[in-house]
């Protein structure tokens, strides 16, 4: 058995904090605002839902791809890595439900709650701040834009669709998360 510290070290070091999945999941969130904006709240509440789809295996191209060697061997720490992701998971069938019933901001926010919340572990897994920021930073951002909703009800501006703001938000802070923690 290793040493966590060195373990988490390494991995920190061969992940390069975990650039690769902030600027994937940052990008397809992105997507989902542009199409929010373009083709509506429907379809952007479903391209949020499905973004993580084209994020993972983004994610993990990115990851190889960047790779400062090879990953750290731990089948104990690796376990964990899969347990947090799947976690993310158990989000989907309530955020299933309130998209079936067209509460689709709130099944956006929702989606966009639990991967902040999903962050807070990476700061201790990869030694960094950068998600514990990052955390925060999204949860204020959609509570921000659902508090504001009533507000910008019936108007037509594209730049005050809550649900498209609520995937831009997240979409800006990952994209930005990841630039950062390449940059670290």
């Amino acid at each position: 058995m290793t040493d966590v510290g060195d373990y988490l070290s390494a991995l920190a070091t061969v992940n390069r904090l975990g650039f690769g999945f902030l600027l994937a999941y940052g990008t397809t969130w992105l997507a989902a605002a542009a199409l929010w904006w373009r083709l509506g709240p429907k379809v952007g509440a479903y391209a949020a839902l499905f973004q993580g789809m084209v994020a993972l295996p983004l994610g993990l191209g990115l990851t190889a791809l960047f790779a400062a060697g090879e990953r750290p061997g731990d089948p104990t720490m690796n376990a964990l890595s899969i347990y947090l992701a799947m976690g993310q998971l158990l989000l989907l069938p309530l955020a299933i439900v309130l998209i079936v019933r067209q509460q689709l901001l709130l099944a956006t926010a929702f989606q966009a709650v639990v991967i902040a919340v999903h962050f807070v572990p990476y700061s201790w897994l990869y030694g960094t701040p950068l998600f514990a920021v990052l955390a925060p930073v999204i949860a204020i951002a959609v509570t921000v834009v659902v508090a504001q909703q009533d507000r910008w009800a019936g108007e037509t501006r594209p730049g005050r669709t809550p649900g498209a703001l609520v995937c831009l938000s997240v979409g800006v802070s990952l994209a930005l998360g990841g630039v950062i923690a390449l940059l670290l």
